[in-house]
């Protein structure tokens, strides 16, 4: 008995970790705009924008916005962070 705990403790500490994915920065185009397909389902969401992909004339965040705003979205800030943007969305 003392070895089946040992070893659902060890299973739950191992799927808790597992779980625990580190979110980074889009730096392509297809990649931000899939997941705000399938991920963008909350009432607030954020997105995280690497500073390669925002370019000078604003393109790339025009697209990736154009998505976001077909799904109900509205733009509610941006945080500046060390290489990438930090941008907030909600939906009412």
């Amino acid at each position: 008995m003392k070895y089946f705990y040992t070893l659902l403790i060890t299973m739950i500490l191992i799927s808790c970790k597992e779980n625990k994915k580190e979110i980074e920065a889009f730096t392509k185009l297809e990649d931000a705009r899939n997941y705000i397909t399938e991920s963008f389902v909350k009432k607030e969401e954020t997105l995280m924008i690497s500073d390669e992909l925002n370019d000078a004339m604003g393109m790339n965040m025009a697209i990736i916005v154009d998505g976001i705003l077909k799904k109900g979205y509205m733009p509610n800030g941006f945080e500046q962070k060390d290489g990438y943007r930090v941008y907030k969305y909600q939906k009412d």
